[in-house]
C-alpha cells in the first residue's frame, strides 16, 4: 500500500492567470487522488459543461453499449474475475433458493400472495446467467423428488425467474443459458437504477435478487475536508500530440472536428496553457471512442489516454449535494472520529436501486448480497483501497509478482488504466442501502456476513459438485472459496423486506452487524467538531 500521504502531482501546465496552487488536502487517503489541476475559481462553474464528472466517466467505460466493459459485452466472468455464484455453483445458487422457498411459504400463510399470483424472482445485473441456472435446477430437483416436502412442487410452479441487464450481450448470454427452462425464465434488458422503466410500480410479489450488482453502479468521487467542505471530481482525458497526429488520418471528419472543437474550448474555458495535450470533452471522449472501437489498435490507443482530476463544489451537482445533506449527520460523525478529511464514493445508483426495488414489490423481498460495510467502514481507511480495478491489467500485475501494486507496475485503485478493458468497482454501503430501503418501506431483517447465507438450509460446501471432482485444479478451487465464504469478512448479505409481506418470517441468520453510526465512542472535542461540521454540511451546498 502506498502512502496515505503521498503528495498530489499537478501536470498539467497552467498560464499565469490560471494557475492555482493545489490546496494542502490533509486527507487520510490522499493518494487515491490521480493528477489533480485546478482551474480559475470563476471557471469551476464551467467544468460540469466541459468534462464528464467522474460518474460520468465511469458509466461510459463501463455500460457505454459500443465500448463499455460490461456495455459491449468485453467482460470475463473467468479470466477478468470470479464471484461466489460461479465457482460455488450449484450450491450458491441452492442456498439462496431454500431462503426464497421459506419466503413464499411464509407469503403464502399470510395472505399476501395468493394461490393464482404469479411469484417472481427478479434478479438485477445477472452477470452470465448461472445463479438463476443454479436455483431453478434445484427448483426442479426438489420439485420432481419423491420426498419432496410439502409446497415445493407448488413452489416450483408458480414461480418465474426474471433477469434484467443493462448489457444487451449479457443479457443475450442469459437467455440462452437458460432458454431450457422456457416460459419460466425470462431475460429482458433493463437498468437497475432506474427498475420502474423496466417492471410496474407495485407489479411485483416476490424477491428482488443481487449479487455482485451495486458494487458496479457508477459513483461520485468526493472530497471531504476535516471541516466539512465538499468537492466532487471531474476528469480531464487527453490524448498525447503525437498519439493524436498519429489516428488523426484515421477519423471522420466530424470526430476530428469534435476532437479539435473540445481541446479549443477547454484551453479557452478552463486550462489556458502552453501546447500541450490534446483534451476532451465528454462529448469528443465519447466520439473518438466509439470511433476507435472498430480498429485493430483499439487497445494500444486506449492505453494512451492521460487523465486528471478537477474538483468543484458539491453543490454543482444536486442531486449529491442533496444526498449530503440528507445524511449530513453520519458523515460529520465519521470525519469528526477519523479527525482528518477523506476521500470517499458516494454511490446515489444505490439509492435509485433500492427505491426502485422497494416501489416494484406489492409484497415480498430484497436480497443484497456484495462486499462492502457499514458507515463507519466506508469512511474507514484500511488494509485496500474502496475503488478497485480488475481486469486484464490486474491479471498482468499478479502474474509479475506485484500483486499490491508496490512497485508501481499497476494501481488496483487506479481507474484511469485500460478504460474500457477493466471492472471497475466499489464497495456498498450497506448502511445507505437500509436508510434509502426504510424511506420506501423497507424493513432491513438481517445485515451481516454472507456465510449467514448457510443457516436454516440443507446445503452443505465440504464436498465439491461431481463436475469439479473430477479435476484437481477445479477440486481446489471450489474447496479454496469455500472456506472463503466461511471466513471472509467484506462479502455481505442484506435482507429486506416489505412492510405488510409477512410479520412472521425471521431470516434465520446471527450475528448481525450494525448499521448505525456510533457516537458513543467520541470525545467531548470530537461531538463540537461533528455538530460544525454537520452544520455546514447541511446547510453549505445549494445552488
Amino acid at each position: 500500500m502506498q502512502s496515505l500521504f503521498k503528495p498530489v502531482v499537478a501536470i498539467a501546465v497552467l498560464s499565469t492567470a490560471f494557475a492555482q496552487s493545489l490546496p494542502d488536502r490533509r486527507l487520510l487517503n490522499g493518494w487515491e487522488l490521480h493528477n489533480e489541476i485546478q482551474v480559475a475559481p470563476g471557471a469551476r462553474s464551467a467544468v460540469k459543461d466541459y468534462l464528464p464528472s467522474f460518474l460520468e466517466y465511469q458509466d461510459l467505460v463501463m455500460f457505454h453499449p459500443k465500448f463499455g466493459y460490461y456495455g459491449s459485452g468485453r467482460v470475463s466472468f473467468s479470466a477478468d474475475y470470479q464471484t461466489f455464484p460461479i465457482v460455488l455453483a450449484p450450491y450458491f445458487g441452492h442456498m439462496i433458493a431454500e431462503h426464497i422457498f421459506k419466503m413464499w411459504r411464509g407469503m403464502r400463510a399470510a395472505g399476501t400472495l395468493g394461490p393464482g399470483d404469479r411469484f417472481t424472482i427478479a434478479e438485477f445485473g445477472a452477470g452470465n446467467g448461472i445463479l438463476a441456472e443454479s436455483i431453478l435446477e434445484y427448483l426442479e430437483q426438489r420439485a420432481k423428488s419423491a420426498a419432496a416436502p410439502d409446497g415445493w412442487r407448488e413452489f416450483a410452479a408458480q414461480t418465474v425467474y426474471a433477469c434484467y441487464d443493462r448489457s444487451p450481450a449479457l443479457s443475450k448470454a442469459q437467455s440462452q443459458r437458460n432458454a431450457r427452462f422456457g416460459s419460466r425464465f425470462e431475460a429482458r434488458e433493463g437498468d437497475a437504477t432506474a427498475p420502474e422503466a423496466t417492471i410496474r410500480a407495485g407489479s411485483l410479489k416476490g424477491v428482488v435478487l443481487s449479487n455482485e450488482l451495486p458494487d458496479a453502479f457508477s459513483v461520485h468521487k468526493v472530497i471531504l475536508s476535516d471541516e466539512g467542505d465538499a468537492e466532487v471530481a471531474f476528469v480531464a482525458p487527453s490524448l498525447p500530440q503525437d498519439r493524436w497526429e498519429a489516428i488523426r488520418k484515421d477519423l471522420s471528419p466530424e470526430v476530428v472536428k469534435t476532437v479539435e472543437g473540445g481541446d479549443r474550448s477547454i484551453r479557452e474555458k478552463l486550462i489556458r496553457g502552453n501546447p500541450g495535450p490534446v483534451y476532451l470533452t465528454r462529448a469528443a471522449f465519447t466520439a473518438l471512442l466509439e470511433a476507435l472501437v472498430p480498429t485493430r489498435d483499439y487497445e494500444n490507443t486506449v492505453q494512451a489516454f492521460q487523465f486528471q482530476e478537477v474538483y468543484v463544489p458539491a453543490s454543482e451537482l444536486p442531486d449529491l449535494a442533496a444526498h449530503l445533506r440528507r445524511y449530513a449527520r453520519v458523515y460529520a460523525l465519521e470525519l469528526a472520529r477519523q479527525e482528518r478529511g477523506v476521500l470517499t464514493y458516494v454511490n446515489l445508483g444505490s439509492e435509485k436501486f433500492v427505491q426502485g426495488a422497494a416501489r416494484l414489490l406489492k409484497a415480498g423481498y430484497v436480497i443484497t448480497l456484495d462486499y462492502g460495510s457499514n458507515w463507519q467502514g466506508m469512511m474507514a481507511q484500511d488494509s485496500h483501497p474502496h475503488l478497485r480495478t480488475y481486469g486484464p491489467a490486474h491479471v498482468e500485475q499478479v502474474q509479475n509478482g506485484d500483486p499490491d501494486g508496490q512497485n508501481g507496475d499497476y494501481d488496483t485503485s487506479d481507474p484511469y488504466r485500460g478504460p474500457t478493458l477493466n471492472d471497475m468497482t466499489t464497495d456498498v454501503n450497506f448502511s445507505l442501502l437500509s436508510a434509502e430501503g426504510r424511506l420506501a418501506g423497507l424493513k432491513t431483517l438481517y445485515f451481516g456476513a454472507h456465510k449467514a447465507l448457510r443457516k436454516g438450509t440443507s446445503v452443505r460446501l465440504d464436498t465439491p459438485p461431481p463436475d469439479r471432482q473430477a479435476d484437481g485444479e477445479l477440486y481446489d478451487e471450489f474447496i479454496s472459496w469455500a472456506q472463503k465464504f466461511e471466513t471472509d469478512a467484506n462479502y455481505k448479505l442484506m435482507v429486506q423486506q416489505k412492510d405488510g409481506s409477512d410479520p412472521s418470517y425471521i431470516f434465520p441468520g446471527t450475528d448481525p452487524e450494525p448499521l448505525e453510526s456510533d457516537e458513543k465512542g467520541l470525545t467531548e472535542t470530537q461531538r463540537k467538531r461533528a455538530t460544525s461540521i454537520e452544520k455546514k454540511l447541511s446547510t453549505s451546498y445549494h445552488k
